[in-house]
């Protein structure tokens, strides 16, 4: 039976490395992760590059002041962004008297009652004022519309009223509120 030889032959040609050079290089692996473990549980240093440069800037500014001349440098004193210090000093007081609510305001002095109605809208249109007028109206409020002139435009103005208290009022105000309209309450005089 033939022999291969020479396969036979580069076998003994190839000698593994020898065991102490795989010990030699685990062991430079493993001291190489160990210092990189040592370097990241170290402390940061004390004075960092930004302590630095603030200590410089400050030296800095120390020289200007010495050689500036005082009149021009106005004493400034850096703000405090505290809370509890910023907040008093922004206090506003407002007198008791005018904190309570008047007392009967809707009254006049000729013994009559203030009168007040609400503008809904206003529009150049007719139509789109007649749409909003029912819609006020489904909502169970009596609306009206006035034609103005205004730098010769025709306006249509809906308004909901006159209401004789300012509480109707205010509820007719909240009600077109919830309802998605804006109205604008106006005294009549």
């Amino acid at each position: 039976m033939p022999a291969d030889y020479k396969s036979h032959a580069n076998r003994r040609q190839k000698k593994p490395l020898p065991g102490f050079i795989w010990m030699l290089g685990g062991l430079s692996i493993g001291l190489f992760i160990a210092f990189l473990v040592y370097l990241d549980k170290q402390p940061a240093s004390e004075i960092s590059f930004t302590d630095a440069v603030k200590t410089e800037l400050e030296k800095i500014k120390q020289n200007n002041a010495a050689t500036a001349p005082k009149a021009q440098t106005p004493d400034k004193q850096e703000p405090k962004f505290n809370f509890y210090t910023i907040l008093p000093e922004l206090e506003v007081l407002i007198p008791e008297e005018e904190t309570r609510p008047p007392e009967n305001k809707d009254t006049l002095s000729n013994g009559t009652s203030k009168r007040y109605i609400l503008q809904a809208g206003s529009f150049r249109s007719r139509q789109d004022a007649e749409k909003l007028k029912a819609t006020v109206a489904l909502l169970g409020l009596e609306a009206s519309i006035n034609q103005v002139s205004i730098k010769n435009e025709k306006w249509h103005r809906v308004r909901i009223g006159p209401v004789n208290s300012r509480r109707e009022l205010n509820q007719n105000l909240n009600l077109l509120q919830r309802n998605n309209i804006n109205a604008m309450p106006m005294e009549l005089k």
